[in-house]
């Protein structure tokens, strides 16, 4: 590896004059100390400039000229005539070795600010990917949704603001269907049918996170237009496909709040109340709840809510499995 970095070093210390000056022998001339290199040829004259500390040893620069002499200027003054001396086979040699042993003393600077850096990037990593933040980024595009949409939204579908729209379960009343994209797609599509059947807003389904994070959307819209579709062979880009009207959220904050570590699993919540629509209802500070009722497994989801209906007694439940054609 070292051999390879001193080839390239000479390579590249070679290279420089034939893309900088005119077409010549490639040559050399001496310099008052190692120290300087060429800044530049015109005509018969070189100019050189200091890099790094000057210790008195003479040294060479690479020049490419057809004259046999030059005058050497040292930073901007004139130093002396001399000859153009041509590059040997032992010169090369020379340089290799010598490039050899400065690679074997070269080493890259350790970055003081590294640990720092690398603290700093996973503590930012972290609160990207926490249900604290990602609440937040559901609860600000429901805002401005809201804000820019407003009553428009009752406008363009007016079966939201209907009895109908509205469900048959009560304003204080949810069904969270907790799933996973790692789930058989099928299951998912059994899933979202049932939903569509139940026709109630507040039946909704809910996904941890973004398929693949948040940086990528579009592997979520495939997703959820996978499962959502009714022909599952419809191809969009060939034409319309008719697609199920299932609720779906991405809410981890939901996920925490009911204890939820598999899936599929239904919760249905009671008693639920919140001070800020637009916020997450899985945010103990903005929303609470009398009581909930869990079932984890892969049941049909109107079999789950009539369990939940003869536990419960709630006739909300009831009506909504009459509405579906229970």
């Amino acid at each position: 590896m070292r051999r390879l970095r001193a080839q390239l070093i000479v390579c590249v210390a070679l290279m420089v004059p034939l893309t900088a000056f005119a077409a010549g022998r490639q040559g050399y001339v001496g310099t008052p100390d190692a120290c300087y290199v060429l800044d530049k040829v015109d005509g018969e004259a070189v100019f050189l400039k200091a890099t790094g500390n000057c210790d008195g040893k003479a040294g060479r620069a690479f020049v490419q000229t057809d004259r046999e002499k030059l005058k050497v200027f040292v930073e901007g003054k004139f130093w002396k005539e001399v000859p153009v001396e041509q590059m040997s086979v032992s010169d090369v040699s020379a340089s290799l070795a010598k490039a050899d042993q400065l690679a074997g003393t070269l080493t890259v600077p350790k970055n003081k600010a590294e640990e720092e850096m690398k603290a700093a990037a996973g503590k930012l990593n972290t609160y990207y990917r926490s249900e604290e933040f990602q609440g937040r980024v559901k609860a600000e595009t429901e805002r401005i949704r809201s804000e820019v949409l407003g009553n428009s939204f009752a406008k363009f579908y007016p079966d939201s603001v209907t009895e109908e729209g509205r469900g048959r379960l009560d304003d204080s009343e949810r069904v969270y269907l907790f799933v996973s994209s790692s789930m058989p797609v099928q299951t998912l599509r059994n899933y979202v049918a049932s939903i569509a059947r139940l026709h109630d807003p507040k039946v909704m389904m809910v996904m941890r996170g973004f398929v693949g994070g948040m940086t990528k959307i579009q592997p979520t819209i495939d997703f959820v237009t996978s499962v959502l579709k009714e022909d599952p062979s419809c191809i969009f880009t060939e034409t319309e496909c008719r697609m199920r009207q299932a609720n779906l959220v991405v809410d981890p904050i939901l996920f925490r709040r009911y204890g939820i570590e598999r899936v599929p699993a239904v919760v249905f919540a009671r008693g639920l109340k919140s001070a800020d629509a637009a916020l997450s209802e899985g945010d103990m500070k903005n929303t609470n709840v009398t009581d909930s009722y869990s079932v984890f497994g892969d049941a049909s989801l109107e079999y789950i809510l009539e369990m939940f209906g003869r536990e419960t007694g709630a006739s909300s439940l009831k009506d909504i499995l009459v509405s579906s054609g229970r």
